[in-house]
């Protein structure tokens, strides 16, 4: 099966009864979006996503991007299904009114972002990473800037990317080496970048890409980074197109993944540049675009778990393989409990990893106007970052063993799956950068304030929640191994510097099962509720079921993680280099 269905009902339940249970429709700028409003626009980004852009997938995995002369050639289907995005208004969502965006919350676009990311994920960067540059831009950029760019790229007539990495200067941006001359109203941009996802296409009219450099005599390290827009083709004074820049594609990347996605080596020689925010304060301005993009690629990864879920889920209806003791009659191999384990972890984990990324987006939204969300909303986008991309590594793997052999070839597709999901754990910082981040800058940084928040609100809402005794004892106890932990590497970080480096991946994978055991008691709250009003009880009590196993199944790995968090810092770090 090629297909793709986007969940919108589960969508729906996600954002609307379990993230915005008791805000959604009380905060203002999510009044207007009731339940009929976003069936409607759902079900039409549906169809896009599975009649127009999914059909594409196949041929973007197979035959891929290629380049000559520094122009790239797409797969067949991707130039249709971006006029189809773009004609359609989809990439102006959430973007802002003032130049052309319909100024929808973030958390209400998110779902449409994730039926794109499901249809095809390498084409779908293009939307992905246009969005985090808007954001960059309408945050940071003057004025000037914003009138040129800001209308074209939110109408999908440009795109954008995001220009950090070289060759020298990966995960440490410290020895980045690429220049910024001052030139009259402008800069001229010299240096080379690696692994641009979407650097050089002909899709839009216009690539703008966001590029850190340095300007003469900046301060050595981090502190002297600016950042700089650099388009493809400049602009006239008018914003009518003018000469090419003096940038260009090098090369494409032959990657395991995403294979439909130009992913490219950028050569800039003198090329026109403009500043973006003030000099050597690009780091931040680019965090803007980094901390969207963050949680982006966790929508990345709920869409390629589903759609691998939704293949494996056919294929295991379908498959015909044996019997059950129960009787001698050859079964679908959906009937064997070891297939059924395989199949309904992939559902759980998935439902409960959409939530964390609405409800992570919705914290941005909260922030805009209650800075007070904003801490939330940093505490949790590492986790759901790397939690989320790390759960996707295991889901796909789980859905070609749900094929057999026949998942290993890839004429079924389960292989791209597998493939694709990789990169979700290495780009846009990988888990380790995740890791280091939750436990240094959001945790010890404010010595466990936020933590100590987020765990005092779970602690709460389970002490309410209708759930049997034995649930909300797993849950408190769960509490109570992430408050040791959270304790420990507190009282010890100071006299053992290693351990919150050797501990922070298990701190943070320890923490994604909590709040995935949180999400799940707030999924059967909502779906208890929904059963008293809803005739669809197959729906909602499959919902209890998913999360009733989430509980047995996943929750205890908080105590695992938290264990080995707590252990193992002076045995890693022992071991001297020449003994590996």
């Amino acid at each position: 099966m090629d297909q793709f269905h986007p969940p919108v009902k589960d969508m729906i339940f996600a954002l609307r009864e379990v993230v915005g249970r008791n805000d959604l429709q009380s905060n203002s700028g999510f009044a207007d979006f009731d339940r009929e409003f976003l069936e409607t626009i759902y079900d039409s980004a549906a169809e896009v996503a599975s009649e127009i852009i999914a059909p594409t997938n196949k041929d973007g995995d197979r035959v891929g991007v290629s380049i000559a002369d520094g122009r790239v050639t797409v797969p067949k289907g991707y130039a249709e299904a971006y006029d189809a995005y773009v004609d359609g208004g989809w990439s102006t969502l959430s973007c802002n009114p003032e130049y052309g965006g319909q100024g929808m919350p973030a958390s209400i676009s998110m779902p449409v972002n994730e039926m794109v990311m499901g249809a095809n994920f390498s084409w779908a960067h293009l939307a992905l990473l246009t969005n985090s540059a808007i954001r960059a831009v309408d945050a940071h950029a003057s004025q000037e800037l914003k009138d040129l760019y800001l209308e074209k790229l939110i109408s999908g007539k440009f795109t954008g990317t995001m220009n950090l990495t070289e060759p020298q200067a990966g995960s440490d941006l410290s020895v980045m080496n690429t220049i910024a001359q001052p030139n009259g109203d402008h800069y001229k941009i010299t240096g080379q970048k690696i692994f641009i996802t979407w650097g050089e296409h002909d899709l839009s009219e216009n690539i703008v890409h966001l590029v850190l450099a340095r300007l003469p005599n900046a301060p050595d390290g981090v502190k002297g980074i600016s950042l700089f827009l650099v388009p493809k083709v400049k602009l006239n004074k008018d914003g009518s197109l003018s000469e090419r820049n003096t940038l260009k594609a090098v090369s494409v990347e032959h990657k395991l993944g995403i294979h439909g996605c130009a992913t490219c080596v950028m050569s800039f020689e003198e090329a026109e540049g403009f500043l973006i925010g003030e000099p050597n304060q690009g780091l931040a301005c680019m965090f803007t675009m980094m901390n969207d993009a963050r949680i982006g690629v966790a929508c990345e990864s709920v869409a390629i778990a589903e759609r691998a879920y939704q293949q494996a889920v056919h294929y295991a209806k379908d498959r015909v393989q044996g019997s059950t003791h129960i009787s001698n009659s050859r079964v679908t191999i959906i009937n064997h409990p070891d297939v059924r384990r395989m199949i309904l972890s992939m559902k759980s984990l998935i439902e409960i990893m959409r939530v964390l990324v609405y409800e992570n987006t919705f914290e941005c939204d909260l922030a805009e106007s209650k800075p007070e969300h904003g801490k939330r909303a940093d505490l949790l986008t590492p986790i759901t970052k790397a939690w989320c991309s790390e759960l996707c590594q295991d889901i796909t793997s789980i859905a070609l063993q749900v094929h057999g052999g026949m998942g290993y070839v890839e004429e079924t597709g389960a292989a791209q799956h597998f493939r694709d999901a990789r990169i979700t754990t290495i780009y846009e910082g990988t888990t380790g950068i995740q890791a280091n981040d939750l436990i240094g800058r959001k945790f010890i940084g404010d010595n466990g304030s936020g933590m100590n928040d987020l765990l005092n609100e779970i602690e709460k809402e389970i002490e309410v929640a209708d759930i049997d005794t034995e649930m909300r004892n797993a849950l408190n106890q769960a509490i109570g191994h992430a408050r040791n932990v959270s304790s420990f590497i507190l009282e010890n970080y100071q006299k053992e510097p290693n351990l919150p480096g050797a501990c922070s991946h298990n701190f943070l994978m320890m923490m994604g099962y909590l709040v995935g055991g949180w999400i799940a008691v707030r999924n059967i709250t909502a779906s208890k509720d929904a059963l008293e009003e809803s005739d669809d009880s197959q729906f909602y009590n499959a919902k209890i079921i998913s999360s009733n196993f989430y509980i047995e199944q996943f929750l205890p790995l908080v105590s695992s993680f938290g264990s080995s968090a707590m252990h193992g810092s002076e045995s890693m770090m022992s071991m001297p280099d020449e003994q590996f």
